[in-house]
């Protein structure tokens, strides 16, 4: 009898976690699972693997009406494991915990207490253009979240609750686990470190053009991109023939581009939304990352497999598992110092001998996230799960 599994998401397909979830269904429904993935809203998925369930209410997907659906779902399917990758779901979570036998399992796609990050700088998003609003976040938002902590508390027990309901719990990077242990000081037994899967390219294009790319979304609390176009202001005189080609789209592209035309930086191309990203990496020497936060990105996996050099701020323990050491598995910046970003760049920019000798040893560090290395993690999570109930 097959084993079954219900991963819950907000969108299905969409972003990097959606994708890691295809690549472990891919993985263990070859050792006997069966894969089902409940969504708010369902893009077009063609994965054999999957199983997709829509849900009712498509306005919020913590409303009283989807947890009753996907508890009675967890019944009537005898799911044997619920994955959870959306911390607001604890009601959804008791819920499930105490009307089924089901195991649950709360997979962290990002840093821990990233919820109380991301608030910070939307408030900060919200009060530019205002002189009132920006003293605001400086003199009274940023030192009650940074330094009084003042929304940890509710987070925090958002956080012990999901711990306390979960039979396992699954970080990116080791720094993370030992963060959430120091904060909460748990058992440890629970929590598992698994990092994100990154797909092996068959083909790698080291025929590079003079490019330097972006890929993500547009948006202002995590990604930064103003920080990007600031560098790139500072670089792109000095770095004839070469582009900066931005892939994405999102809020902060109009915002971006006004900012572009009035400073009159030259060989910035915004190239938006695309369902070939793989084309842009496959032309691209760098890629420059210059997010405030992240959990475990997967453009910087993604550039490695692709033998194009990431440059990222060192701003979280993942970002620095990924590029460790600096200069040889891509290079990490000082956060958030723009000028010896761009001093950086440019350098690199100009050495082509060291772009060539690092592309090699990039490509077998994305190596290492395979999803056959990090689909067994999970295989194995699962099936220390299930061990007692055979």
């Amino acid at each position: 009898m097959k084993k079954k599994i219900l991963f819950l998401h907000d969108t299905f397909p969409a972003g990097g976690a959606e994708r890691i979830t295809i690549d472990i269904a891919n993985y263990i429904t070859t050792f006997g699972y069966e894969v089902y993935v409940s969504a708010r809203t369902l893009n077009v998925c063609e994965n054999k693997s999957i199983q997709v369930i829509e849900l009712p209410d498509k306005k919020t997907i913590d409303s009283h009406i989807n947890i009753d659906f996907l508890t009675r779902t967890v019944k009537e399917l005898h799911i044997d494991i619920f994955v959870l990758v959306v911390l607001q779901l604890v009601e959804l979570f008791e819920e499930i915990h105490t009307k089924t036998g089901c195991k649950l399992v709360f997979s962290l796609h990002s840093i821990p207490l990233w919820e109380i990050t991301h608030h910070l700088y939307e408030k900060k998003n919200k009060s530019r253009g205002s002189i009132g609003k920006m003293l605001e976040w400086h003199l009274l938002t940023y030192p009650k979240t940074m330094w009084l902590r003042k929304y940890d508390k509710p987070m925090i027990n958002t956080y012990d609750r999901i711990y306390q309901l979960a039979d396992a719990y699954t970080v990116l990077c080791d720094e993370y686990k030992r963060e959430y242990l120091r904060k909460w000081a748990p058992s440890q037994d629970k929590i598992d470190v698994i990092y994100n899967t990154e797909r092996v390219v068959e083909t790698v294009n080291l025929d590079k053009k003079k490019q330097v790319m972006f890929a993500g979304r547009l948006t202002y609390a995590d990604k930064r991109i103003d920080k990007l176009l600031k560098i790139w202001k500072r670089v792109y005189k000095k770095a004839e023939e070469w582009e900066l080609i931005i892939v994405g789209d999102g809020p902060e592209r109009e915002h971006l581009e006004r900012y572009v035309n009035r400073k009159r930086i030259e060989r910035i191309k915004f190239a938006g939304y695309t369902n070939d990203v793989q084309s842009y990496y496959n032309d691209a020497s760098i890629l420059c990352l210059t997010s405030v936060y992240e959990g475990w990105p997967l453009c910087l996996s993604e550039a490695q497999a692709n033998g194009v050099i990431p440059v990222a701020f060192d701003c979280t323990a993942g970002v620095r598992e990924m590029l460790s050491p600096s200069e040889v598995n891509g290079f990490l910046i000082p956060p958030f110092k723009l000028g010896r970003y761009a001093k950086t760049l440019l350098a690199l920019i100009k050495d082509t001998e060291k772009q060539n000798a690092m592309r090699p040893g990039l490509i077998a560090k994305a190596a290492q996230y395979s999803p056959d290395i990090v689909g067994e993690n999970w295989l194995n999570l699962f099936d220390s799960l299930l061990k007692d109930e055979k």
